[in-house]
């Protein structure tokens, strides 16, 4: 898939998935489409707890971290994505796209995972231990009851392959390790 309207005629293919599957390849065909411009989208937030939760979490948008934004909405217009304030959504798949910001913060792009699917498409995810990080500073910091059971899922589903070391390094600096250390 090279072009724009076979791009546009894969989404039509996917009027019957899921809400889930219909992010990850609205996900995958974006990167396809970007990948030439040298920008890599990465899922970060609720999609990317979705992925690495097997799907117990559910999500209603995608969240990806862009570094061409522009370039970006150009292809989301191009595939029938229309703008609404910070989103872009498509009417017919209820597919609801955000880029909250061109650059990956308060995150490790080594971690960055590539996630393979089927036709030789894929998506780049925040890594896992990032993402926990991530719900654990809302946690913490916002008090968010829900991010802290959704961290502590997500730990104790991986446990065995997270960079501790890192993890406690990041949630020393964010002050976020008394919680942290709770859970292992």
């Amino acid at each position: 898939m090279s072009s724009i309207k076979e791009a546009k005629e894969k989404l039509q293919s996917l009027r019957t998935k899921t809400s889930f599957e219909k992010m990850v390849q609205v996900t995958a065909i974006l990167t396809k489409l970007l990948e030439p411009h040298r920008i890599r989208p990465i899922i970060v937030g609720g999609l990317a707890v979705e992925i690495y939760t097997r799907g117990d979490y559910t999500t209603v948008d995608i969240d990806l971290i862009v570094s061409d934004r522009e370039k970006a909405g150009q292809l989301l217009h191009q595939l029938g994505f229309t703008p609404s304030g910070r989103h872009w959504y498509h009417d017919e798949l209820f597919v609801s796209v955000e880029i909250p910001n061109d650059v990956l913060e308060d995150a490790d792009d080594d971690k960055v995972i590539e996630l393979k699917l089927e036709d030789g498409l894929h998506v780049y995810v925040i890594g896992i231990e990032d993402i926990i990080l991530d719900r654990l500073r809302a946690c913490v910091h916002w008090k968010s009851k829900s991010d802290c059971e959704w961290a502590k899922r997500m730990v104790l589903l991986h446990k065995e392959r997270l960079d501790w070391a890192y993890m406690k390094q990041v949630a020393k600096k964010d002050g976020t390790s008394e919680q942290l250390e709770q859970w292992f």
